[in-house]
């Protein structure tokens, strides 16, 4: 999560799970209580507390604060981590989802440029199932109390300013991205030829793969394309993203253009 965090809409996403979303449903039954460490929340959407302190008051009708970061991550993936996580290779793949009849025939598809998102709705993810389902379990498939908003009672603590804090944090990364070219004396001669070395390389290969060499994730998007026997092309654009000589830093710089992200791997499939 941190590693894609200048990622195309993962900031937002993981501000949503930490920080509640009014156009979505409540993620707790009345009689679920959830603890996670020192978090405990319930029972259904009481009070959040962290530690001995209340530090989100009740809030009813939509996904509160913490919610969903809380009962995906704390409580379901990590308590069956082997059966999410079949192969540790493919944790640094972006999301996606899809729809195959009985014939495999593909009905509905959809692939994210994030990290943490798989659908085009995630306030309510499953709406693409509409045609299936119905209208009430594709928009609140657990059935929870879903208002679109409800009585809001404002919390106390650090967590909802702390919001503001991970845009800025984005605004780096990318400014940073931009500075590092510039500090080592990039010219447009430089830019020009990255953008000429992307496009030929992307057009002279289907499959092509930026990546990082001391990068965790890069090796597993490499390992990934290995194990499924795919033919591509590896750009290391260098040891890491503060290890970058001028031309690389503005290879990195075009790449940020191109695809609105600064993180790498970065895997191009015909051109895109």
């Amino acid at each position: 999560m941190c590693a894609g965090i200048d990622a195309p809409g993962t900031p937002r996403e993981i501000l949503r799970g930490y920080f509640g979303d009014k156009k979505a449903p409540e993620r707790f039954r009345e009689d679920d209580v959830v603890t996670a460490g020192f978090v405990t929340i319930g029972p259904g959407v009481g009070p959040v507390e962290v530690g001995p302190r209340q530090w989100i008051a009740d809030e009813r009708g939509h996904q509160r604060p913490v919610e969903l970061a809380t009962v995906p991550l704390m409580v379901e993936v990590l308590t069956k981590w082997d059966e999410y996580v079949s192969d540790p290779a493919a944790i640094a793949l972006r999301g996606a989802t899809y729809v195959f009849d009985e014939d495999g025939r593909e009905l509905y598809g959809y692939k994210s440029r994030g990290v943490l998102m798989y659908s085009e709705t995630m306030a309510r993810p499953l709406t693409f199932l509409k045609p299936y389902t119905g209208e009430d379990v594709a928009r609140n498939s657990m059935g929870t109390k879903d208002d679109g908003g409800g009585d809001l009672v404002r919390g106390r603590g650090a967590l909802k300013p702390a919001g503001k804090a991970m845009r800025i944090l984005l605004m780096l990364f990318k400014l940073e991205n931009k500075l590092q070219a510039q500090l080592l004396g990039a010219t447009e001669d430089d830019y020009a030829a990255a953008r000429k070395s992307i496009d030929d390389t992307t057009s002279s290969h289907r499959i092509v793969v930026y990546t990082y060499g001391l990068s965790p994730f890069s090796f597993g998007a490499l390992a990934v394309l290995d194990e499924a026997g795919a033919e591509y092309k590896n750009v290391e654009v260098g040891p890491e993203s503060f290890l970058l000589n001028r031309e690389k830093s503005a290879l990195r710089a075009e790449l940020l253009k191109i695809t609105g992200q600064s993180s790498l791997p970065h895997v191009f499939v015909d051109g895109t």
